[in-house]
């Protein structure tokens, strides 16, 4: 009888190098939204139409105004969460030991539901632009305080502190697992206290500041650019 012989068949020589572009590409994929997160959510706020208070009224009275800048800005702002959301996934990736794993963990996790949240909640945009161009304002503004008053409504945009806790403890996970420096977390904190003292009426400073608090993403998609470079 002729002795058995054991073959190999061609895939499980190609599987493995398979599994390793995709991986490879799938890092990079991360690496480029969390790049482009903070560059579209900066882009949103640029294009933002001018508001004169906080207020109900001033925030319909805005969008109102001028439809191609509300929508450009909405939807600018929408896919800037997205990716933030999406590419924070990746970012687990760069931690190469146990300091800072569970910070950038718990971020992660509390980033993507937060942004993904928000997300969702940029639509209002669309439909208080437009009572606030079909309606009288004080019916336009009635309507909206009883969206936001609505019972589950916290449950949706009450997790926008979500992500802003996220990224401060991602940024701080990362500077603690050494991939980033701690001023990261530095100009992190800066940036949230800004948000609370720039009156809202300085529309160009408020993007900005805005914008850099997505700077810990931007960052986290540099150096997963930066980790792949050398590896090959």
């Amino acid at each position: 009888m002729a002795p058995l012989t054991h073959t190999t068949t061609p895939t499980a020589d190609v599987l493995p190098d398979d599994s390793g572009r995709t991986s490879r590409f799938l890092r990079r994929a991360g690496g480029a939204a969390l790049i482009s997160s903070p560059l579209l959510m900066f882009a949103g706020m640029m294009t933002c139409p001018p508001q004169a208070s906080e207020s109900a009224a001033d925030y319909i009275t805005s969008l109102a105004r001028d439809s191609f800048l509300t929508e450009l800005s909405a939807i600018l702002l929408h896919y800037g969460l997205i990716a933030g959301a999406l590419g924070a996934l990746a970012v687990p990736g760069l931690v190469r030991g146990r300091k800072g794993r569970w910070p950038v963990l718990l971020g992660v996790l509390a980033t993507a539901l937060g942004l993904l949240n928000v997300s969702g909640a940029v639509r209002d945009d669309w439909w208080r632009m437009v009572i606030g161009q079909q309606l009288p304002l004080d019916a336009a503004v009635r309507i909206s305080d009883t969206v936001d008053g609505s019972a589950f409504m916290p449950l949706w945009s009450g997790t926008e502190i979500l992500a802003f806790l996220g990224l401060l403890a991602l940024s701080a996970g990362l500077a603690r697992a050494g991939v980033v420096g701690w001023w990261l977390t530095a100009v992190y904190l800066a940036a949230f206290a800004g948000m609370m003292f720039i009156p809202i009426g300085m529309t160009y400073v408020v993007g900005i500041v805005f914008a850099l608090l997505f700077l810990p993403l931007g960052v986290a998609g540099v150096r997963i650019f930066q980790r792949a470079r050398a590896a090959a």
